[in-house]
């Protein structure tokens, strides 16, 4: 019984969703919405049934345009809280309250894989490289990492656009030497 309620009040809050997506933003933005209501609804720290729906769609709303920066005028699709807090009849602090409470329950950070546009997503995607250096994933256009035995001993071979390149353990050996020659100043 109590999971068929929850259903309908996903059901219900996600038609608020899209009457404020079809109005103010698209169908990406509704989708990524719709992914957030069906997370919070699974939540076990939340309950989705208490409270009004108004107040959970606008914060849903809420995470959503905060996660993609639609608060930043240059963005293509800039909304206030305003807008969103007149649309659902709610008031900004509660339905930034709220947002913040589905951020924490559901641990939804910046740059959520699902939730965000992937140009975001891809902004806040870092690797580190076997040498260490961490880059953000629109730096690494590699196309291939393998670790190739060169002796018996690791290598790191990569591909970037054609250009391979090999470090072998004896280069690294060089490259320390290099970088301890200003450990003692």
């Amino acid at each position: 019984m109590a999971d068929e309620l929850k259903k309908q009040r996903i059901a219900e809050i996600k038609k608020l969703l899209d009457a404020f997506c079809e109005r103010h933003l698209n169908e990406e933005f509704k989708g990524y919405a719709h992914t957030l209501c069906e997370k919070t609804g699974r939540n076990r720290i939340i309950s989705i049934n208490k409270g009004k729906k108004e107040i959970w769609a606008a914060a849903i709303i809420y995470v959503i345009v905060r996660l993609n920066f639609l608060f930043d005028k240059e963005s293509d699709y800039f909304i206030t809280a305003d807008i969103i807090c007149d649309f659902f009849g709610t008031k900004k602090t509660t339905s930034s309250n709220k947002a913040t409470q589905i951020e924490k329950a559901c641990n939804i950070r910046i740059g959520e894989q699902g939730l965000c546009n992937s140009k975001i997503t891809d902004m806040f995607t870092f690797y580190e490289t076997p040498e260490g250096f961490i880059l953000p994933k629109s730096m690494t256009n590699f196309s291939k990492i393998t670790f190739n035995p060169i002796d018996g001993k690791a290598s790191l071979k990569t591909q970037k656009k054609g250009h391979t390149a090999e470090k072998t353990p004896e280069k690294k050996d060089e490259d320390d030497k290099q970088l301890k020659l200003f450990d003692d100043h």
